[in-house]
């Protein structure tokens, strides 16, 4: 089977790529080289088609061509390219992945929520701006069920999405375990625990909660957000402690599944400390990455033919 990858989110696409090509498929992940940041682009090279931002559109056309499935990762304007260009034609599967599709109603609130603090003098000012606001928000909507209605099929990353898009499938994120995977040296060496604090995540709360409830871990905060590190050196930066404490507070409310880093350091050979205060060990066989790629299979065999194009 041919199946072409159109962009990534966090890696996902490059290690779904990784093991459908050990499967016996011809895969490749369309992306631009951008700025990368935490350098997986790099990592995955082998299994990436690099494209130039002018060229993106016009190379994933040509791409797509001889693709028994193209597998669309947030980018629903290529979605809607794609389904133009080969109307019914091609199988499309569009993959969310959380702030593509659950950042639309919190942008709206932080929008609103600021402009509500603005000077009374400029009310009317802020009532434009809150209508145009809400004009743009509600097309970007509107634009996002459009998009799943031409897809054969829609894929979300993670259970609490299912609420945001009801008719989904929900596939567990892949954990590349041949790049994160336990190492023997003994845990008694190793620091307590770690934590990381993202442009997120209310780090604060978080630690809070913690104290609170009597979680007596000497934890590290590591602010990724100020010293990236390398996704090539990832596992040995995790495997320097004994334990991920995987509690996100985000928009004032804390986000229930365990996050890709929290699996990551499951594989790794860490307990993880979730926001229930619960531990957990062993990477759960669902992320294993042969598991995740059988299933995705089995949605790529079921993907129905949309109603309209």
């Amino acid at each position: 089977m041919r199946i072409v990858h159109i962009w990534d989110q966090a890696g996902v696409a490059y290690i779904l790529a990784k093991y459908q090509q050990l499967s016996g498929h011809q895969v490749k992940v369309m992306k631009v080289a951008d700025y990368d940041k935490y350098g997986i682009n790099k990592f995955y090279q082998n299994y990436m088609l690099n494209v130039k931002p002018e060229e993106f559109l016009d190379r994933c056309t040509e791409e797509s061509e001889l693709a028994d499935i193209i597998h669309i990762h947030s980018r629903i304007d290529v979605l809607f390219r794609l389904r133009e260009k080969f109307g019914g034609s091609k199988k499309i599967v569009l993959h969310y992945h959380g702030t593509d599709i659950r950042g639309l109603d919190k942008r709206k609130d932080r929008a609103t929520q600021r402009l509500s603090l603005s000077s009374m003098i400029h009310t009317s000012k802020r009532k434009i701006a809150t209508k145009i606001l809400s004009f743009y928000l509600t097309r970007a909507r509107q634009n996002q069920v459009h998009a799943q209605k031409l897809a054969n099929a829609v894929i979300v990353s993670t259970p609490d999405l299912l609420q945001l898009v009801p008719k989904a499938s929900y596939l567990p994120n892949p954990i590349d375990t041949d790049h994160f995977r336990p190492d023997p040296s003994p845990k008694n060496q190793r620091k307590e625990a770690l934590t990381m604090d993202t442009e997120v995540t209310d780090i604060k709360w978080a630690l809070n909660y913690c104290r609170k409830n009597n979680i007596g871990l000497d934890i590290e905060v590591y602010r990724r957000m100020v010293a990236p590190i390398m996704y090539a050196d990832m596992p040995q930066f995790l495997k320097r402690y004994k334990v991920y404490v995987d509690i996100r507070h985000v928009d004032k409310s804390i986000l229930q599944n365990l996050s890709k880093t929290a699996l990551e350091a499951l594989a790794c050979g860490l307990d993880v400390l979730d926001y229930q205060l619960k531990y957990h060990k062993g990477l759960p066989s669902e992320h294993d990455p042969v598991n995740v790629v059988s299933r995705l299979s089995s949605i790529y065999l079921k993907a129905a033919t949309p109603n309209s194009f």
